[in-house]
Order: C-alpha cells, then structure tokens, then sequence
C-alpha cells in the first residue's frame, strides 16, 4: 500500500496509508470484473440459446455450381450455432471447387449464412483423349467434357497435358509452356480480344501462335514483350488489315515492324 504526506494538528508532517486510493482501486477492480462477468453471461447466451442456431444458408454469385453444392462443401450445417460455425474453414472448403475463384462466408444475425463466391469463367479448353478440358485465365482446369465449352473461347493445342485434375493448374510438358499461356491470356483479356483468338498454339516453349477468326496466323514468339506484342498486332488488324484478315503476320520482333503475308 502506498503512502501519502498528511500534516498534524500540531504542525508535524507524518506519512500515513493512502486508504482512499485502496478504495478507489478496489471500486475500478469490482467494475472490471462486472462488465466481464455481464461478458461472458452474453457469450454463454449466444453460444447456446437455439435463437443462434443456422436456420438458412443463402448463396449468392453463383452460376455455373450449384447452391447445394456450396452448401454441402462448406460443410454448413443447419441447426448449429451461428458463432461455433467456423467461417474461415467453410472459406477454404468452398475455394477448393473447381469453378470458384473466391469466396467468402459471411454471417447475417441472427440466424442466416451467406456464401458469396466469385466463379472462375472458361477461357479456353484442352483435347484430352476424346473430351476436352476447360480452363480459365489462369490456366487452373475447371472440368472435363465430352464436348467443347458454350463459351466463344480459344482452344488450346500442343500443351502436352495427359491427365485431368479438377482445380489445379494446367501440368504441360514444359512448365514454361504453361507460363507463356497464362501471360498471353493476360495480354488477350486485357485487349478485350478472347473472342476474336480461336485457336492458341504452344508447340515450343518459346514459340506461340495465335490464330485470329480462323483466318490469320499471328506469330508472337517467345514471352518477352508479350502484352506489347499482342497489342501491337491487335492495333496492326484495326488500323491496317481490316475486319477479317487472311494470311500470316509475324510480330515476333515489333521494333523492327511486322511481316504480312495475305493469303489469297
């Protein structure tokens, strides 16, 4: 206990026990340990009391997978409590489908869960065998068909894949290959040209085609400059060769100009 100055009635400073400072602690320490106590009262109720149990899960973003299948993969269940349901690991559960480029699982008071996902969308497919795989803009497979996607996307030769592995990305024979296709997508998208790209040849790891409409073949070569390239040959089409171009363009060199050949 501490000790504080106090002057006699007959003029003599002694020190004497600070009592009212005892008390005053005393009173913060009984405070402190009400509002914790009101705390934990609180966190008992909700942890327990069925008005916090998981009435209704509601999906949102989603297209291409089903809302069952997000439920049943989140491993949500109905009934249990809204604050022991772990969000976190219904997150990581939910991003390991195929088509789900992000999620999050956000609780809605008292009683109701909603998964909200961003889908990945088809950019392109793969042969293999006798169907085809879908890929998106960063080359992670998203399904196997026995037919090529709805989607107007590129499809994707001499990658050199053998196997199909929902949610990974593509394993070429090269991982260089697979490097260069995931930059060229990148510099497509961003020109806004994926429809206009039907087919995307990766024969060598430095060494890709494009074919613009069926009808023009685009040499672009290796990885380096890649967006310039492509957007130098994309500015080449519109303002020089028209609207369905036919031939051979090599722009594996840009600073140097390009080579056109027309096929007639």
């Amino acid at each position: 206990m501490e000790y504080i100055s106090k002057t006699t009635h007959d003029g003599r400073n002694v020190r004497v026990k600070d009592y009212k400072k005892r008390v005053r602690r005393n009173r913060r320490r009984r405070k402190v340990l009400f509002v914790s106590f009101l705390l934990l009262c609180v966190m008992i109720f909700v942890h327990l009391s069925p008005l916090f149990n998981v009435k209704e899960v509601i999906c949102t973003g989603n297209n291409k997978v089903s809302s069952e299948e997000l439920v049943s993969t989140s491993t949500i269940s109905i009934g249990y409590n809204i604050f022991r349901t772990s969000v976190k690991k219904a997150e990581r559960n939910v991003r390991k489908i195929p088509y789900i480029k992000e999620a999050r699982v956000i609780r809605r008071l008292p009683n109701k869960i909603e998964i909200k996902v961003t889908e990945s969308g088809v950019c392109g497919y793969l042969p293999l065998a006798e169907g085809y795989i879908y890929i998106d803009e960063n080359c992670k497979m998203l399904q196997y068909s026995e037919s090529p996607p709805e989607e107007q996307v590129p499809v994707v030769q001499n990658t050199g894949i053998l196997s199909f592995e929902g949610g990974k990305i593509v394993t070429a024979d090269d991982d260089k290959k697979t490097e260069l296709l995931t930059a060229c997508y990148k510099a497509i998208i961003a020109d806004n040209a994926l429809e206009k790209i039907t087919i995307i040849d990766v024969a060598q790891a430095d060494t890709l085609t494009l074919f613009y409409n069926n009808s023009l073949e685009i040499l672009v070569g290796n990885i380096k400059n890649i967006d310039y390239k492509i957007s130098f040959a994309l500015r080449t089409i519109n303002e020089k060769l028209g609207i369905n171009p036919k031939g051979f363009l090599d722009i594996r060199n840009p600073e140097n100009g390009t080579i056109y050949r027309e096929k007639k």
